[in-house]
């Protein structure tokens, strides 16, 4: 049906039964003649079918069976298809009012399932800009270098009141340490050596192990790793504290020795 003889149906004038003004019309319903505005309207405001649309709009001329082929036709042009979208985003604008009423009235309803309550209360606090705020978690993980571990170590052993002496013994390289001061000294590779590489291959092993694991995970990894490294620390400080014991005996016995080369006190 072409837009010069969209006035007639069958060779008679349309007359529909709904009249739109030129005023109230959005650019898709003024491209339209008045009999497909009518059919727009009736299908939008009045939620005809699209029978029932034509028989409104005109396009009936007495017969069912027309005006059911005729309203086929027209609902799938696709300028109708734009003034139907056109009329339906000013009905949803205009209906807001009632739809939030709406929603209101079945949130404060103690006879309202309440599941269906806390939906509608939800909506509402969507639409008034009140949605869920959703937060990311980003785990940052600061790695020290070997000589940043140590003075951290000398830093807790002096809060612990632990001698200097005693708090170099559980360094990661107690070699580099004077007074809390640092220095480089090259040395060739030994089995402390070995064994503080294969330390750092774990905690890299851990660290990478953390990285890929699920966040509800990490915490539990963390704790894991933490016991394991207070573990590891009271080894080394039990292990310190027997080799002084050690140490002890040691200059003891060579006391002893001194004492019956010299001889009874005169």
């Amino acid at each position: 049906m072409s837009k010069t003889n969209a006035g007639k149906f069958q060779g008679r004038p349309l007359v529909p039964l709904i009249v739109v003004q030129d005023a109230d019309c959005g650019p898709a319903m003024l491209a339209l003649s008045p009999p497909q505005r009518a059919f727009v309207i009736a299908k939008v405001r009045h939620g005809d079918n699209n029978t029932e649309a034509a028989k409104r709009a005109g396009y009936s001329g007495g017969c069912h069976d027309g005006a059911k082929s005729t309203g086929y036709v027209l609902a799938h042009r696709e300028d109708i298809v734009a003034a139907i979208i056109e009329e339906s985003k000013k009905v949803l604008k205009s209906e807001g009012p009632n739809s939030v009423r709406t929603l209101v009235t079945l949130r404060d309803d103690p006879k309202v399932e309440p599941r269906d309550r806390i939906k509608a209360a939800i909506e509402l606090m969507n639409r008034g800009g009140l949605s869920v705020v959703n937060e990311s978690h980003v785990l940052v993980e600061h790695q020290l270098s070997e000589v940043e571990k140590d003075r951290r170590i000398l830093a807790l052993a002096a809060e612990l009141g632990l001698p200097q002496v005693e708090a170099q013994k559980l360094l990661i390289d107690p070699k580099r340490i004077v007074d809390a001061e640092f220095s480089e000294v090259p040395a060739e590779p030994t089995a402390e050596d070995a064994a503080r590489q294969e330390e750092r291959d774990r905690e890299n092993k851990r660290r990478r192990k953390l990285r890929a694991a699920a966040p509800e995970d990490r915490e539990r990894l963390k704790a894991e790793a933490r016991a394991q490294r207070t573990a590891e620390l009271k080894a080394r400080y039990a292990a310190a504290q027997g080799r002084q014991s050690d140490l002890e005996e040691y200059l003891s016995g060579q006391d002893d020795d001194i004492s019956d080369l010299l001889g009874p006190a005169p």
